[in-house]
């Protein structure tokens, strides 16, 4: 296997991956917009930069979807991440940066930057996920300690990921992993997704018997919750 970046015009960088077992072309633009590309490993350098071209039009629409789906901040946002406010305000620095102290964070953005500018979101995002990160390893794996004895379930570890696609998961090795995403929720959404990857423990696929344990240790709440989080929040 063989890897390689191209930045091609029109569509930005491109990962190639030559794959011994691949038998045709793929391609797939990832939720943080970058696009990959597998392909044979006898496949010729022209047809799989050809093949790209040709679908164009395709992988920008789904970048521009995938933008859509980020979450966009704004001037005077408070964002509240568990224990810890960040506060987006103007500041009359010449430079983004952002002020600690216990319970708050204040990002400073200077007058000669639009708050929307990719260079703004960026930074904020690195801070939102900087204070999830540190949310999380404080609360999720305790709390899913406690659902897991309050539900007669066994788990190895509990792993906090900056996943781009998925709340959470749980591994064959019985480990869970949750979203440092999950800390812009409320409560009663965290525990409801801690509760689906624990259910995983003891029914792996998402069939009836799946829903119907999930149900179970959630008052009938299940599919109600799940509509509640594809409505009202977004991964980071």
């Amino acid at each position: 296997m063989g890897t390689r970046i191209l930045n091609m015009e029109g569509i930005g960088a491109v990962t190639f991956t030559r794959r011994k077992g691949s038998r045709r072309i793929s391609l797939r633009v990832k939720p943080d917009g970058s696009v990959l590309v597998n392909h044979p490993w006898f496949a010729a350098s022209n047809d799989v930069l050809g093949f790209v071209a040709e679908h164009a039009g395709w992988i920008l629409e789904q970048k521009e979807k995938m933008a859509g789906r980020k979450i966009r901040y704004q001037l005077d946002e408070m964002v509240q991440i568990k224990n810890t406010t960040i506060k987006i305000s103007r500041s009359g620095v010449n430079k983004l940066e952002a002020g600690v102290s216990p319970g708050l964070v204040v990002v400073a953005v200077p007058v000669n930057l639009p708050v929307e500018s990719d260079e703004v979101q960026h930074f904020i995002r690195g801070v939102v996920t900087l204070v999830c990160r540190k949310e999380a390893k404080k609360y999720l794996p305790e709390r899913t300690r406690q659902l897991a004895q309050r539900n007669d379930f066994f788990f190895r570890k509990v792993f906090i990921k900056n996943l781009k696609s998925k709340w959470g998961s749980c591994s064959s090795q019985q480990n869970i992993n949750l979203n440092l995403s999950l800390m812009l929720m409320p409560d009663h959404l965290i525990d409801y997704i801690i509760l689906h990857e624990l259910a995983h423990l003891r029914e792996p696929n998402h069939g009836p018997g799946f829903w119907a344990l999930l149900n179970q240790l959630t008052e009938n709440k299940a599919k109600a919750l799940d509509r509640e989080i594809r409505k009202n929040y977004r991964i980071l």
